[in-house]
């Protein structure tokens, strides 16, 4: 199951802090993920403009922030053991980044809930490092 949530209704712009008028939405996220099992993946997107910014040096910087700053808010709700962030900046987007309205469906956050059978796919699908050999 995935929620996503468009960036510019939950972050002012080049901001990775949430807004107030998303904190209930959060809430209300938070306490759907703590009736249920498994693991939160909540990754952060990006458009293609280049950011410039002190405070976040690239989008990756910046994704990599509101994925961090919707997983504090989650944690008033779900087990901290359960939730991972990560930033993916442009590398994935849902549109092309051609038009401003394309450019905005691009940032976002995603929070994906993995079942058992969802996560067991997605560690198969990551390489393992290679088994030491002994003889």
């Amino acid at each position: 199951s995935t929620v996503r949530l468009r960036g510019d209704s939950f972050f002012g712009s080049g901001s990775a802090e949430p807004m107030a008028q998303s904190l209930p939405v959060l809430r209300r996220i938070g306490q759907a993920l703590a009736e249920v099992k498994g693991e939160v993946l909540i990754t952060g997107h990006s458009d293609n403009q280049p950011i410039r910014s002190m405070r976040y040096p690239s989008n990756w910087h910046l994704s990599a922030a509101r994925a961090d700053a919707v997983k504090a808010a989650l944690v008033a709700q779900v087990d901290p053991a359960r939730l991972r962030a990560d930033g993916k900046a442009d590398a994935e987007p849902v549109a092309a980044n051609d038009t401003p309205a394309n450019r905005a469906r691009n940032r976002r956050v995603d929070i994906v809930l993995l079942t058992e059978p969802e996560r067991v796919a997605a560690a198969a699908a990551t390489p393992a490092a290679p088994a030491e050999v002994k003889r």
